[in-house]
């Protein structure tokens, strides 16, 4: 018997949302060139039917994969923050309590480099992040500036990737990282916060 034919089928209703973390799961672990129909359906345990019945292409399983991405991650954005620099220690939970989600978004994003169908899906999921670093900025004593927005999306992501290239082994530089993100944040923050020079001069 093979192991699909004992694999476990979930009742119906269930379905649409084991694909998508089905489809997370194996992008993350084998890569993006690795998700097809019959490996989905398989990781799933779910007929090529049910596929079909749920998501009319793959492309559309990606999209619905990164819109969940985004409902858990933003779970963690919207803790609540009690200085900006907090929203990295909230980056770090999220990537130890569900690696399987910047592995995927990274393959996602790497891919839309050379499919057009995939850069509108980067660029949305995108945006999203910037918008969840905005209300962050918002909740503070700082007007949303989109130049410091830039710049925490920026570290954010560079901690993100080399964590997904070197896995778990690089998690205590992640928290070396962390914790220097969260100072050069304090000032920014303090610089931002500061007079301008043409005031205090005046």
């Amino acid at each position: 018997m093979t192991e699909e034919a004992v694999r476990p089928r979930l009742p119906y209703g269930e379905g649409r949302q084991a694909l998508v973390e089905a489809a997370i799961r194996l992008v993350a672990r084998d890569g993006l060139s690795k998700l097809t129909y019959r490996s989905l359906t398989a990781e799933a345990g779910v007929s090529q039917g049910s596929l079909r019945h749920h998501f009319d292409s793959l492309v559309g399983v990606l999209e619905a994969g990164l819109e969940y991405c985004l409902e858990v991650s933003h779970g963690y954005l919207h803790r609540p923050i009690e200085s900006l620099e907090d929203i990295f220690a909230h980056l770090v939970d999220s990537m130890q309590e569900h690696p399987e989600i910047p592995a995927f978004q990274t393959e996602v994003f790497v891919g839309a480099r050379h499919r057009d169908e995939l850069i509108h899906l980067a660029h949305r999921h995108q945006e999203s992040y910037r918008q969840a670093v905005r209300v962050a900025l918002a909740q503070s004593i700082l007007t949303p500036d989109e130049e410091l927005v830039a710049i925490i999306i920026a570290m954010a992501e560079g901690i993100v990737y080399q964590r997904v290239v070197f896995g778990q082994a690089y998690a205590p530089v992640t928290e070396q990282e962390i914790a220097g993100s969260r100072r050069v944040m304090s000032a920014l923050l303090r610089a931002a916060s500061a007079p301008s020079a043409s005031v205090a001069h005046r």
